[in-house]
């Protein structure tokens, strides 16, 4: 498995991440098959939430992986925090800690290897950010952070007060939804897909070296028609 460094750091990631979204919907035995085969493929990198399942993924990922020391030195964990159930935002320092120990405690871990904001707080005071952030490293609970769908105005906002570069931005890139690419095929043109709407966030990206994680890159289901009629076709 090809592996790229992620952000500006020496931490060596497979290209491929294994989403854990939908975990909570497979049994203990079914979990630890999936696992197994990402792990025979390199696959390596798993990536959770703290809202995905409510917290089951996390759970169930543990225990289907039969977390301890020497499982962890050979997996990559990364977790979000910062929605509360309910859609609201909370970029808060408490929020923040409280959900980490939240997520370690779920993954039966002492330490992440990648934390991201999930999603932007608008309102978010960046220097409890901060704060928390380093309480975090200096805990040694978190070794790197990122953020998810932020523009840049909100990721130069918060790098103004956070001391850890921002390794990620985890935003929603696949067939169906690469605007961040076609508005920079069309400038200054009028058309559609010239519009820009996040900032040129994939040129602010690759200037200051924060590595995009596209979420969904298949978009769910969306190849399961085309799937099902090339079955139709051949048969």
């Amino acid at each position: 498995m090809y592996k790229i460094q992620l952000g500006k750091n020496n931490l060596q990631v497979p290209t491929i991440g294994v989403g854990c979204m939908r975990m909570s919907a497979l049994a203990v035995k079914e979990a630890a098959e999936f696992i197994d085969q990402a792990l025979e493929l390199a696959m390596n990198f798993f990536e959770h939430a703290d809202i995905y399942g409510g917290g089951e993924c996390e759970t169930l990922f543990a225990e289907a992986i039969g977390m301890n020391a020497a499982i962890r030195e050979k997996v990559i964990l990364q977790s979000k925090c910062g929605i509360v159930l309910g859609q609201r935002f909370d970029f808060s320092k408490e929020y923040i800690l409280s959900s980490v120990d939240g997520i370690l405690k779920r993954l039966n871990t002492e330490y992440l290897d990648v934390l991201l904001l999930h999603r932007p707080d608008a309102l978010m005071e960046p220097e409890e950010v901060a704060e928390a952030f380093d309480e975090l490293e200096s805990g040694g609970k978190v070794r790197h952070f990122g953020v998810s769908n932020q523009n840049p105005m909100q990721i130069q906002l918060l790098q103004k007060y956070v001391r850890q570069p921002i390794v990620a931005n985890q935003l929603q890139l696949s067939p169906t939804n690469a605007t961040m690419i076609q508005q920079g095929l069309e400038v200054n043109m009028q058309t559609d897909g010239a519009v820009n709407r996040d900032g040129s966030v994939l040129d602010f990206c690759r200037l200051h070296d924060i590595t995009i994680q596209p979420w969904s890159p298949f978009q769910f289901g969306f190849f399961e028609g085309y799937i099902l009629t090339m079955r139709s076709f051949r048969s």
